[in-house]
């Protein structure tokens, strides 16, 4: 047992890495092998790609799934989503787990920092906790979702679509059997609330999960939650408020036009919701305004919340940079929020989360450029720009939402959507550590000197 803990293949930022690419590896060579619908097999770039959008749960598709795939091909897919949604490292570990091996210290850390804030949580008690929401939430959605999809489709039709949506809901993966996503169902609202409230609850995150759930059995539950999750909910609900109000404001008179008011009303809750990190949309997101298009943008780069299945730069980062910036402007040295002093280690790591975010949309923006708009006329090509800066927050954000540039995207287009999927699930920042350089044993510091800002 011993032995086994000491032994060490890869760093520890490394596994997940390690790990996510060889599902993404497996997932590609599966897909590759399975035949479409028509009985063709895809190419290997393509299966690669879709293998990294299931399993990073970005919802990118370069098929028609519900029409051009197999029923073992979307299982496929279903089963790559699920690894995707809870993460490699905490199912190597639920493994790890049932065949009575011990877990590494740096394992074991890794895993808390990546689904819970500290070392409080008994790691087993957390996994098996873990396991039974997912389980119990997905199993929940599915049963309503039979409800309304058996008004149109045979039963067990109806019971495989209510398993995958929930599933991708969920998991925050986007991926639809309906061609239109859930455009069909925008005035169900048995569909659009359960949906909702599965994006939701898998964009909240674990930790976030289990205080609010145990929060009711305790007095006074609010001041019993820890700070991130306060954070995490007050950020979400903000968010999913303006988000509505936005999308109301914006898309009245155009893809709302000739809605009643409720359909309204819901379509724009919904999108609020599943633009953050889902990817599902019940309008039309080609016939939007350009200003819609830029506050979705925004919305797909902040993301959900850590330790979800979710992407982004994640609420809490925004959160913290927000209280950053107002403790700046009144001129604190501290930064509060719920009475509580956030530390200067997290308000550093929210700062390089922000900044190699940006910078990873940027590049990806750039390549993507390069790659599909550089053989076209200028007018044309400036006239997809959006469509371009669009598709790359979208995949780096694992949102899943396209303005119809998947479909048309060349060999290296493929390959930079799959590089920003990739790095968008792991985490611009985990990345960072994967890589970073060895620190020098010395320790010391350069003389202070001011520098003109502003």
């Amino acid at each position: 047992m011993a032995s086994f803990q000491r032994k060490t293949f890869l760093p520890t930022p490394l596994v997940p890495v390690a790990g996510f690419a060889a599902i993404i590896f497996l997932g590609s060579l599966m897909l590759r092998m399975l035949s479409t619908s028509t009985g063709a097999h895809i190419p290997w770039i393509d299966a690669l790609f879709m293998a990294t959008s299931a399993t990073c749960v970005t919802g990118l598709s370069l098929y028609d799934i519900g029409t051009q795939f197999s029923p073992w091909a979307q299982g496929t897919l279903l089963l790559l989503i699920q690894v995707g949604g809870l993460g490699i490292m905490l199912l190597s570990t639920v493994l790890l787990m049932a065949v009575g091996q011990g877990i590494s210290f740096a394992s074991r850390f890794l895993i808390q920092d990546t689904y819970t804030y500290g070392p409080r949580a008994h790691l087993r008690t957390f996994v098996v906790r873990v396991m039974l929401f997912t389980l119990v939430i997905e199993t929940a959605g599915a049963a309503l979702l039979v409800a309304a999809f058996v008004d149109r489709m045979p039963w067990s039709q109806a019971v495989f679509h209510a398993i995958f949506h929930s599933v991708s809901a969920f998991c925050n993966a986007g991926f639809s059997l309906f061609s239109d996503s859930l455009v069909g169902y925008r005035d169900s609202v048995l569909v659009t609330l359960v949906m909702a409230a599965l994006i939701v609850l898998g964009g909240l995150g674990f930790l976030v999960l289990h205080e609010t759930f145990r929060a009711p059995r305790q007095k006074r539950p609010w001041p019993r939650l820890s700070l991130h999750s306060k954070l995490a909910l007050t950020t979400t609900i903000f968010l999913i408020g303006a988000g509505t109000v936005f999308f109301l404001c914006c898309e009245w008179n155009t893809t709302l036009a000739r809605q009643p008011l409720s359909t309204k009303i819901l379509a724009s809750f919904f999108q609020s919701i599943t633009v953050r990190t889902a990817g599902f949309n019940s309008l039309d997101f080609s016939q939007m305004k350009d200003l819609t298009l830029l506050g979705t943008i925004l919305l797909m780069f902040v993301g959900a919340s850590p330790g979800s299945t979710g992407g982004g730069i994640k609420t809490t980062t925004v959160a913290v940079l927000v209280a950053l910036s107002r403790a700046r402007f009144r001129g604190s040295p501290c930064v509060h929020a719920f009475r509580r002093t956030i530390s200067d280690e997290t308000q550093r790591r929210a700062f390089s989360v922000f900044v190699l975010s940006a910078t990873v949309v940027v590049i990806g923006t750039a390549f993507l450029v390069g790659s599909e708009l550089s053989p076209l006329p200028l007018a044309e090509s400036r006239a997809r720009f959006m469509e371009i800066l669009f598709e790359t927050t979208s995949a780096f954000g694992t949102v899943g939402l396209s303005l119809g540039a998947t479909a048309r995207l060349s060999f290296w287009g493929k390959v930079t959507v799959i590089a920003l999927m990739f790095i968008g699930r792991l985490g611009p920042l985990v990345l960072a550590m994967a890589i970073q350089p060895r620190k020098d044993s010395g320790h010391y510091e350069y003389a202070e000197e001011p520098v003109m800002i502003g």
